[in-house]
């Protein structure tokens, strides 16, 4: 009897092999993205963990700010609807590559750091200061004392700069009667901010004084500061807890007091009107 032909020999490995090579493969992936996973620093954590709450905003740990606001977008990442109104303070940000949030990823849409936020800040509040030192300049143009006395601002306020030899006679907080006009013309111009925080600061150059009314420079100060205020009130209606006073002496001088110039620019009252951003409570 003839032998059955046995059948060719099958080359290359072994069936059972391809399942174990995809096998390994698997867990070799499995293993990759558990090493990914543990090595994810606590920001990164912290920002997946945000997205994932409530539709409100939160503040994290390192000071960004979480935005879960807006439509779901692919693999349930959330944009905003509206990033112009992002917290009110991220609008028209440019990142450091001078793109504008907005076309921004949605991760980077969401998140604005402490630094981008207090830029923000501090360029809200110049622009109104800015705003209310032109319309004060303009008034003062209007009222024709604009040269009695010295104005600027910063992102917190508009300051203006009384010269106190106009106001008071030396060593007396009394105020002159005919500075009265001049005052009042003040009082018309700080009423339209009368619903902002106006600081009245009374300041000396450093000749001591002493007397049985004014033991001291600062007693000095703080009483002209304070004449300064009643008269102003009876001027215009002001909102009072708006208004604070305070003397400070010759403990914050504006220029040297070596020469007869630089003590004249000392003995003045400051009149502080700081931008609605700054006068919120």
């Amino acid at each position: 009897m003839a032998k059955r032909k046995q059948p060719p020999v099958e080359e290359g490995s072994p069936a059972w092999m391809a399942t174990f090579s995809d096998l390994m493969n698997l867990l070799l992936c499995f293993f990759v993205l558990l090493f990914a996973s543990s090595t994810m620093d606590e920001g990164k954590i912290q920002k997946i963990a945000a997205s994932f709450e409530h539709t409100s905003f939160s503040v994290l740990d390192q000071g960004s700010v979480s935005l879960i606001v807006g439509d779901m977008m692919n693999g349930g990442v959330t944009q905003l609807s509206n990033t112009d109104t992002m917290l009110e303070a991220g609008k028209n940000i440019e990142g450091d590559s001078g793109d504008d949030v907005s076309s921004a990823s949605p991760t980077d849409a969401q998140y604005l750091s402490d630094y981008e936020l207090q830029k923000e800040y501090e360029k809200r509040g110049e622009e109104q200061s800015e705003e209310m030192y032109e319309e004060i300049v303009q008034m003062a143009e209007s009222y024709k004392i604009d040269d009695d006395f010295v104005i600027d601002y910063n992102t917190q306020y508009v300051e203006l700069d009384l010269n106190g030899s106009i106001l008071f006679e030396s060593g007396s907080a009394t105020v002159r009667e005919d500075s009265k006009l001049f005052l009042q013309k003040i009082a018309s111009i700080l009423v339209k901010y009368k619903n902002c925080i106006i600081e009245i600061e009374g300041h000396t150059d450093n000749v001591p004084i002493s007397t049985a009314r004014y033991p001291d420079n600062r007693a000095l100060s703080a009483e002209r500061a304070r004449n300064v205020y009643e008269y102003l009130i009876t001027q215009e209606y002001f909102i009072d807890s708006n208004i604070k006073i305070a003397g400070y002496g010759e403990s914050r001088p504006i220029a040297s007091n070596a020469t007869e110039e630089g003590r004249l620019r000392n003995r003045r009252v400051t009149i502080k009107i700081y931008n609605q951003q700054n006068s919120s409570y």
